[in-house]
């Protein structure tokens, strides 16, 4: 059964609102569908399906229309195609906004990197001051990844005397840091006197 707009140009309100909701009963499920089908869910396809309907309504050529088919589904392709251009530009101001956030990242701030590079050198320094087979064990197990046993063949010694030197050297190194650590608390105090 075609549907056939008998009246040009209706002009009074309720001859435009009947012209409409015949259109709407004939082919809003077609255009639903059809939109699915372009890999619109179902709940934007009924809000496009809305939108087309109220562009439609503000069209001066309801009265006109030859193929009102083609007209609603041509309208309901721009509409698609402009809600994804709207989302799109939505999407790419939020990514900019985001970019333009201040977010802290993994990195150590200036006083953290600092802090580090110091306590680096407090621990070499310790470090050169550990006995020559101390640091020997010490540096085979943490940094060559060796275990006690592959040390203590390696060095000709027993395997606890391995576990006293890494013991120590541990120590040895915590220790130092601490003492630095506690006197540099010691200057901050004094500085914000």
């Amino acid at each position: 059964m075609a549907l056939r707009v008998t009246q040009r140009n209706p002009t009074r309100p309720g001859e435009r609102r009947g012209v409409i909701d015949a259109l709407y009963r004939k082919y809003s499920e077609a255009l639903q569908k059809f939109l699915m089908g372009q890999r619109v869910s179902r709940e934007d396809a009924a809000d496009i399906v809305q939108e087309t309907y109220i562009r439609v309504q503000q069209s001066e050529q309801v009265g006109e229309l030859k193929n009102p088919r083609a007209f609603l589904f041509r309208v309901a392709k721009n509409v698609r195609l402009n809600t994804a251009r709207h989302r799109a530009i939505a999407r790419e101001e939020v990514g900019r906004d985001l970019e333009a956030l201040e977010i802290e990242g993994t990195e150590p701030g200036p006083y953290r990197a600092f802090q580090s590079a110091q306590e680096l050198a407090i621990v070499r320094r310790a470090l050169e001051e550990l006995p020559a087979r101390c640091r020997e064990a010490f540096l085979m197990n943490r940094f060559e990844d060796m275990t006690f046993p592959q040390i203590a063949k390696e060095l000709g010694v027993s395997v606890s005397m391995i576990e006293k030197h890494v013991s120590h050297a541990i120590t040895h190194m915590r220790g130092r840091l601490e003492d630095a650590r506690s006197n540099a608390g010691r200057e901050a105090l004094k500085v914000s006197k």
